[in-house]
């Protein structure tokens, strides 16, 4: 076995050591003589029931992973989007059929990383698919996802969300002057909040998984409430004004490119979030079972409620009567419950459920941090990589990431350049769902018979799901349409956010240059034998081991 990079090992930075043995999801692989040799020399103890070879506890369950799904897929989307949606397609029945067509292909996405993560259970979610499915050139893809999402997305997208959560408190307590005209206090609560969801992610992974269960509950009981309402309207049950959207079918929907295209970027983008679970994989009890159910039962739970969401709100909201100054979901709770639910309850919700979002970013971040670091893709792995002893956590990757979104949160000047921002988190992340995607085809291909690929997902899915994610990101540079009857306001132009965002993946090729092949060629350090190594020892392992 090659010399492997293991900077949780050996304790000083970028230094080889002979690989010690490794366990995937509690399954003790046996590693040469010389790694255990190793291990006891260092007077490694047997790992602790509950623990995964990372040292990381293994404290999630099924309700807690399902919950990291719905904390990152349910932000403000559902309660807005539904409108330009329907605007874009012309009719809501169109709307409708594409609500329901993309979020059967992100659970093909969804399930397709589920296949992933069992067959490579520890933390880094694509981070560690990618590098298994494209090694060559010495894991370029892989490499610059991990810069790309630790560096920037990620931290960006936390900056981006918490940023802007106080202003449905502050619009539901009636001081909607505060929202215009306060933007850095806005940041500031948005720091302070942050900081406080980072002190809970760093002391206790129980007590955050407990808040993230909770904003789940928040989460799926407003969506509940909505789509219940949608689904008692559907069948009769609650008398409605008549109106025009269900009546006049698929007649007047819109079929040009432009719309179709500018729908569809907003729909996908409403279903992301998935992932997120993959990046804490390595934390996950009974990963072959868990994994797999969790997607599947939180993001089908999803595409019933949103579907039926969609249903409510055009049943009660005439296409020509939305109001784009105003939520959708808002006018809809006016409409049927009066203002306090729509003007204070709901704002509050969806409040709440942009916390659940940071809550969630916040605790797959820094386990993203950590994994680039320990995998070798990222220098001073041993730093990143180190797990507190009494919290059981990666303190200074999570601290990495706080620090990173605190830039990201203050740095732009208000306008167009925080707006760029927000626009500039999304970009590239096509190409990594389409990548990840097509992965778990070629490992079909390479690795037709693994171990520990204990769940199978469709392959059609997910080629489709490939296939459009790598369309979506392309058409970021096509002219976005016009929504009926929203002005639009002067902005940058259309194509510098996915421009800067190509620009950015191709800056990333120089730090894996002079890390991938300047440093391992000055040092003889073999970063990327790892890969090889998983994939060689599960190879060796018994299928019922």
């Amino acid at each position: 076995m090659a010399a492997v990079y293991t900077p949780l090992q050996n304790g000083a930075n970028d230094l080889p050591e002979p690989a010690a043995s490794s366990s995937f999801d509690s399954i003790q692989i046996a590693g040469s003589n010389a790694a255990r040799a190793s291990d006891d020399e260092a007077g490694h103890s047997v790992k602790a029931p509950g623990v995964s070879d990372e040292g990381l506890r293994k404290e999630i369950g099924l309700l807690s992973a399902s919950s990291i799904v719905v904390g990152q897929v349910v932000g403000s989307g559902i309660f807005s989007t539904p409108a330009s949606i329907a605007l874009l397609c012309g009719t809501p029945s169109m709307a409708l059929v594409l609500w329901a067509i993309t979020g059967v292909f992100s659970l093909g996405g969804a399930l397709a990383s589920a296949e992933l993560g069992t067959m490579f259970p520890q933390n880094g979610g694509m981070i560690r698919y990618l590098a298994h499915s494209y090694p060559r050139p010495r894991a370029l893809v892989a490499t610059v996802m991990a810069y790309s999402v630790t560096f920037f997305c990620r931290p960006a997208a936390v900056a981006a969300n918490v940023s802007i959560f106080a202003q449905y408190f502050f619009y539901a307590a009636g001081k909607q002057e505060y929202i215009e005209s306060r933007d850095y206090l806005l940041r500031g609560i948005g720091a302070l909040t942050m900081t406080a969801m980072m002190a809970l992610n760093i002391v206790s992974v129980r007590w955050s998984l407990r808040l993230l269960n909770a904003f789940a509950v928040v989460k799926l009981a407003t969506l509940a409430v909505v789509s219940i309402s949608g689904f008692l309207l559907m069948v009769g049950a609650v008398e409605r004004s008549a109106g025009t959207n269900w009546s006049r079918g698929f007649h007047g929907t819109r079929i040009d490119a432009q719309s179709f295209a500018s729908a569809m970027t907003r729909l996908f983008w409403s279903w992301e979030g998935w992932s997120n679970v993959g990046y804490v994989v390595g934390e996950v009890r009974n990963v072959k079972r868990t994994l797999p159910l969790s997607l599947g039962l939180a993001m089908g739970s999803l595409a019933v409620l949103y579907v039926l969401a969609n249903v409510a709100y055009f049943s009660v909201i005439p296409l020509e009567e939305i109001d784009n100054g105003t939520l959708l979901a808002a006018q809809f709770m006016d409409r049927l419950f009066g203002k306090t639910m729509g003007q204070i309850v709901l704002p509050v919700c969806i409040g709440i459920s942009i916390l659940g979002v940071v809550m969630s970013e916040l605790f797959g971040g820094g386990r993203l941090m950590y994994t680039a670091g320990k995998t070798g893709f990222i220098p001073y792995g041993a730093v990143l990589g180190e797990i507190h002893p009494r919290f059981g956590t990666p303190v200074y990757a999570m601290g990495i990431i706080w620090a990173l979104s605190l830039v990201f949160l203050f740095a732009p000047p208000p306008g167009k350049a925080f707006d760029l921002l927000v626009d500039l988190v999304q970009e590239g992340m096509w190409y990594f769902y389409s990548l990840t995607a097509f992965g778990v085809i070629l490992l079909r291909r390479r690795l037709p018979v693994y171990p520990l690929r204990r769940f199978r997902s469709s392959l059609i899915l997910a080629f489709l799901f490939g296939a459009l994610s790598f369309v979506l990101g392309i058409l970021q540079f096509y002219p976005p349409a016009a929504i009926p009857g929203k002005k639009d306001p002067t902005a940058l132009p259309y194509y510098l956010a996915p421009l800067l965002g190509v620009i950015f993946m191709a800056m990333c090729a120089i730090p894996w240059y002079l890390r991938m092949y300047r440093y391992v060629n000055k040092t003889g350090i073999q970063l990327l034998a790892w890969i090889d190594d998983e994939e060689q020892e599960v190879m060796r392992m018994d299928d019922d081991a």
